[in-house]
């Protein structure tokens, strides 16, 4: 794969550092941004250990940050050649359990951040006449699970999202997919009452990423689904 500018989103960690981590280790030139100011920072002086990286603190719940974060982006990167929106949060729960605030949390970082990122790169893309944007999605936006309501539909939403811009961009030479992992074994899973040795590694999700990004001109690939492995009892 030629050297690409990549632009991650959520990327201080989990599955959006390691992302970040395999391309700068392959020489491409990374762009992350993170929430959390002292976990953007922690996680740049890593990634700047092994290449070329940037990061801008943005909340991808607000336009305004999106936009500066974006802004950036290209002012430093100039093109970008790879977007990954990797951002998310979820909780799990009877739904009588939510409250108006974790519904809104789920769905403003998971689908409104989305939509803001994609308003930003789907023209810049179109101009550059090529472009790949990944979406990290859930297996759960292809099925649902009791006590996923409202995480489920965030990632339903996010995969007709993808879907209808897909069909928007026909012709362009920009395209979008997503990847849809099974449980991940990320921080994300820390201090909860799980079994982390049924999970997928991280690096399998990158991998699936990756996969996404080295596709040639003639393939557009909608969709990767990774589950792990099913072992016998």
């Amino acid at each position: 794969m030629n050297s690409k500018n990549i632009v991650i989103t959520g990327g201080s960690s989990g599955i959006g550092f390691h992302t970040a981590l395999h391309f700068v280790k392959a020489g491409h030139e990374v762009f992350i941004t993170s929430r959390n100011r002292s976990k953007l920072d922690h996680a740049l002086v890593k990634l700047k250990s092994h290449g070329s990286a940037h990061g801008f603190a943005a909340d991808v719940q607000d336009s305004h940050q999106v936009k500066s974060a974006f802004e950036k982006a290209v002012e430093v990167l100039g093109r970008i050649d790879l977007a990954v929106l990797n951002a998310g949060i979820g909780f799990f729960g009877n739904i009588e359990s939510f409250t108006e605030e974790e519904y809104d949390l789920q769905f403003d970082t998971n689908v409104k951040g989305v939509f803001l990122w994609l308003q930003h790169l789907v023209p810049l893309m179109k101009t550059q006449g090529k472009g790949q944007i990944v979406v990290t999605s859930s297996n759960l936006g292809l099925e649902t699970t009791a006590r996923g309501s409202i995480y489920c539909a965030t990632k339903h939403a996010v995969q007709a999202m993808v879907s209808c811009v897909r069909k928007e961009l026909v012709g362009t030479g920009v395209k979008v997919a997503t990847v849809n992992p099974g449980a991940v074994d990320t921080p994300w899973f820390d201090g909860k009452d799980v079994d982390k040795s049924k999970m997928l590694n991280v690096m399998d999700v990158v991998k699936g990423i990756e996969l996404l990004a080295n596709q040639s001109e003639s393939s557009d690939i909608e969709l990767i689904k990774i589950l792990p492995t099913r072992r016998s009892m």
